[in-house]
């Protein structure tokens, strides 16, 4: 034979058996006997032609065909169970969907958090840190001196970020946008090409206002410029400077803070040109950029191969010393602080991080009940089989050979699980961007979160892993099998090692949902004690407006005179019962700077850095917020910009100088070398930035002197909320019909904001509480299933002789009830320890909060109890003649 062919080989064995079946019967064998003992002669007719193919058929070709062979068998093995097959692939498309949803947003943080900049994940942050650990921008001259001197980083470009400071365009048309303000080697550092045009290069920044050009990003190219193939050489207006476009971004780059889609690209040195709020006064770059005081840049660079992170800190630290003679007393105590980019204070990773990495160990231990879940399933279903995987064996099939065929069957379930699992997480995924996208509006966000090649792989080793864990140990077990005893229909119940390990998988299910659930517990406490919490204002019907004159080119005299004007205007008319103007908002979410502060009389100890958060308001601030005062005065005409120096501190700034607010009535403050301020009044503590901050040295600065162009109108409506947005829309339009105003929004929206850390957590591990529960109840639900089905003929007997209905389920019930409790006992001793990771998502609740413990407790063992009270019942019902004669 040229090869191989099963038909002519069969037919060769059919006619071997007839000649030696014929010589029987001529021998003188009758035809019953000789058909039989030709066939014993013979042997196995099924092994002979697996081994005659083997010679004839090479052995990739033959291992290709018997898995083919072993998939088309499990796919109707599996056609025949559709239950059991749609309970398995629900099963695993739900672990495989939370993990991978989870993976691509920390991978898109962590590994790869700046798109279109190859191995972003090997970025460094280098900024200042003061002995109390907070990190600095650098001033422009030691970010040069740096760049020019390092011998660890392949290069060290410079950036600063704004988000809604500058507008592009005029008048009520103009609209906010992101920018990046970057040194000369930006683009080259980072590696980004140009999709147009082309990008900066030294020269752009070392003639300061001779080049007043940008790059846009690709996005603000597309959506505002229609995708111009000619934008290059025209010019655009930001904060009404005209800039020349000289290029666009690459598609895939959004800038260097994660998430955020930044739209513009200009030279540091036209930051004075364009307008920057952080520096007071009519200052030059020539001032700006040789001043060592002004904090502007935050460093990034590369590591040199082969320079480990603690060289590039010894290096950066002799370079820090060298400029140690140039910089004040207490600059000097400050040190360089090389950081992964993912470690940077600046970004959204700040906060989400801590959520993720709580949810990163919880989608573990979803998993694991997954793994669990599948794994009791596919024994339970293995002592329906025990008779055909006995006959196949009795055919002569080898347990490694069944082993392989039960593994395939479980890749057949793994393969649909893991595309529909990855449908659902890029399902999921589309919905976490709708929603940051609608929560960031007017501002365009971009997350590197998709479900590129690494995600595609970590979901495949999932999905092997499952298959692994949930697919080789039962098929072992189920392997093992007393032949005869099975193809004797043995009418045992006993169940042997399988019992006990499904029971045993059972438990370990139970265990990790109240895990799951006590977190859910916890976080969704922790929501409720933030939602209830006090933040010292009442932002019940305050409007908020954004403003910044300084993009509309008021000066500030002019400025001045607007703010007054706006102010009278509010105030007047009805509507409003008070109206006031402020810098920071309450609940900011997002860190404000700080300020030095010496206290008259007080002598700073060693090490302690005195620094405050502060804010400059308007008068009638505090009664427009319904902030308390607890003594002196609030702001008003007494401080004018030509009246002495004043300023109102927090309840825990006179605390901790002054011992009680009386005291600090009258006190003089100094701030970042400006003249001495007298302390007029003491205001009651708020939450400044986020609801779980601890109590923090706070002051307020009178608006009059201390002018800002970019400020918040706050209006206390006597109306209803929406009257009240278009009223103050219509009272500012009335004094300049082209100032644009962003957004006017009620300031309960800060609370909704200040919330979204709590609520996602919560959210997410209440999904993540809720399906381990669920997992957890079918495997329990399987296994006393199967348990009757193995006991049919036992329940039939004991109702026979006169057993109840209760106590056949009470018999279900307790070894279910034994199952949940040895469960239980281990998750509550896991909870204790894994709820530590919990921490930074939890405001207001202990970690070993009873009620939360109590909770996933109840519902554990509801859940179990409810698990196995149905089928027990259904098995009651059985009729006691059939079920003994079932076997």
């Amino acid at each position: 034979m040229a090869g191989w062919d099963d038909g002519d080989f069969q037919d060769e064995i059919r006619s071997h058996l007839a000649m030696a079946e014929r010589d029987r019967i001529e021998s003188g064998s009758d035809p019953e006997t000789a058909f039989y003992a030709t066939r014993k002669e013979f042997g196995n007719v099924t092994l002979t032609t697996e081994a005659a193919r083997r010679v004839w058929t090479p052995r990739w070709l033959e291992s290709v065909l018997d898995t083919l062979s072993d998939v088309r068998q499990a796919i109707r093995s599996l056609a025949k169970s559709p239950s059991f097959s749609l309970i398995v692939i629900s099963v695993l498309t739900i672990g495989i969907s939370l993990n991978a949803t989870v993976f691509a947003v920390l991978k898109g943080l962590l590994v790869t958090p700046l798109p279109g900049v190859a191995h972003s994940g090997d970025l460094r942050v280098v900024m200042r840190e003061t002995p109390g650990g907070r990190l600095l921008h650098l001033s422009y001259p030691d970010f040069k001196f740096l760049r020019d001197h390092d011998t660890a980083f392949s290069s060290l470009m410079g950036t600063m970020f704004r988000l809604e400071q500058y507008r592009i365009g005029r008048g009520a048309g103009s609209r906010p946008l992101s920018v990046e303000f970057v040194t000369g080697n930006y683009f080259q550092t980072l590696g980004v090409r140009a999709a147009l045009g082309r990008t900066f290069v030294f020269p752009d920044e070392t003639a300061p206002g001779r080049h007043p050009i940008a790059v846009l990003g690709h996005g603000l190219w597309q959506h505002d410029f229609a995708s111009d193939p000619a934008i290059v050489g025209r010019t655009i207006e930001i904060n009404r400077t005209p800039l020349t476009v000289v290029g666009v971004a690459d598609a895939a780059f959004h800038g260097t803070v994660p998430a955020y889609d930044v739209e513009v690209f200009i030279p540091i040195p036209m930051l004075t040109e364009v307008g920057a709020p952080e520096i007071s006064g009519d200052r030059s770059w020539n001032d700006v950029g040789a001043n060592r005081h002004d904090g502007l840049l935050v460093a990034h660079g590369f590591l040199k191969p082969g320079v480990t992170a603690a060289e590039a800190a010894n290096a950066t630290d002799a370079i820090w010393t060298a400029l140690a003679p140039e910089r004040g007393a207490d600059e000097q105590r400050e040190r360089l602080h090389i950081l992964r980019f993912w470690q940077s204070p600046i970004g959204p990773q700040t906060y989400l991080l801590p959520v993720l990495s709580t949810l990163s160990p919880m989608g573990s231990l979803v998993l694991l009940i997954v793994c669990a879940n599948i794994s009791g399933l596919v024994l339970a279903r293995g002592i329906s089989r025990r008779g055909d995987i006995a006959t196949r064996q009795a055919l002569g099939a080898s347990r490694s050979r069944i082993v392989r065929l039960l593994l395939v069957e479980t890749l057949v379930l793994v393969v649909p699980g893991t595309l529909v699992g990855l449908l659902a997480a890029q399902r999921f995924l589309a919905l976490f961007l709708f929603y940051v996208d609608r929560l960031a509006a007017p501002q365009r966000m971009f997350f590197p979160v998709e479900l590129d090649a690494i995600t595609l792989g970590f979901a495949a080793l999932i999905a092997i892993l499952c298959a692994v864990v949930f697919g080789l140990l039962p098929a072992l077990q189920t392997s093992r099998l007393n032949v005869a005893a099975v193809i004797k229909q043995d009418g045992s119940t006993r169940t042997g090692p399988r019992g006990r390990l499904r029971s045993l998988l059972v438990a370990a299910q139970v265990a990790v949902s109240l895990v799951l659930l006590v977190g859910a517990g916890l976080v969704g406490r922790g929501l409720e004690a933030a939602s209830r919490v006090d933040p010292g204002f009442d932002d019940r019907r305050v409007i908020v407006a954004g403003l910044d004159l300084q993009q509309h080119r008021y000066t500030e005299e002019s400025g001045r005179a607007f703010y007054r004007d706006l102010l009278e205007h509010m105030r007047s008319g009805g509507g409003f019962d008070a109206a006031t103007l402020a810098t920071y908002p309450p609940l900011a979410f997002i860190d404000t700077p700080t300020a030095r502060v010496t206290i008259d009389g007080h002598a700073a100890q060693r090490g302690e850095e005195l620094v405050a958060r502060f804010n400059q308001i308007g008068s009638d601030y505090f009664r427009t917020l319904g902030i308390r005062l607890a003594a002196g005065r609030p702001f008003d005409d007494r401080d004018s910009e030509t009246a002495m120096p004043s300023l109102i501190v927090n309840r825990t700034f006179a605390e901790r100088f002054w011992r009680t607010p009386t005291a600090a009535i009258g006190k003089r403050v100094h701030i970042d070398g400006s003249d001495w301020r007298i302390i007029v009044g003491v205001a009651e503590d708020v939450k400044y930035i986020r609801l779980n901050e601890p109590p923090q040295l706070y002051y307020y600065l009178p608006l009059p002197q201390a002018y800002r162009s970019a400020v918040n109108l706050y209006a206390r409506a006597n109306t209803n909320v929406s009257a009240a947005i278009a009223n103050v829309r219509a009272r500012i339009s009335t004094l300049d019909p082209d100032l644009a105003v962003d957004i006017v929004q009620p300031l309960s929206d800060a609370r909704d904001v200040a919330l979204i850390g709590y609520r996602t957590a919560a959210m997410m591990l209440f999904i993540f509480g809720a399906t381990g529960m669920l997992l957890a109840a079918m495997g329990t639900y399987g296994l006393v299933s199967y348990t009757v089905l193995q006991q049919t003929r036992e329940i039939g007997i004991r109702i026979a002789l006169g057993a109840t209905r209760v106590a056949v389920v009470r018999a279900f019930v307790g070894g279910g009830v034994r199952m949940a409790a040895i469960g239980a006992l281990v998750g509550f001793i896991a909870a204790v320890t894994l709820t530590r990771l919990l921490g930074d998502t939890l405001f207001g609740v202990s970690l070993t909060d009873p009620r939360s413990f109590v909770q996933a407790l109840a519902i554990v063992m509801g859940g179990v109890l409810l698990a196995t009270v149905v089928p027990a019942w259904r098995a009651t019902r059985t009729d006691p003649t059939i079920a003994i004669r079932h076997q």
